[in-house]
């Protein structure tokens, strides 16, 4: 689900997704590949014209760092 995310808001995301920081590595090595009672999350998701650092579809779950 992407929710209406233009194409510029696409590339800015990956670039996001390319340059995360310190603190985004840490908690994306948690929240990576189901490590949490079977919920995905994505990194740098787009939603509108927001990128979210992380979001669950499953949970409707934002998490900003």
């Amino acid at each position: 689900m992407f929710y209406n995310a233009s194409p510029l808001i696409f590339e800015r995301a990956r670039e996001l997704r390319l340059n995360m920081t310190n603190e985004e590595k840490i908690l994306w090595s948690r929240l990576n590949k189901n490590q949490l009672k079977g919920y995905r999350f994505k990194a740098q998701h787009p939603i509108e014209r927001f990128i979210a650092d992380f979001y669950c579809h499953k949970a409707r779950l934002v998490v900003e760092v």
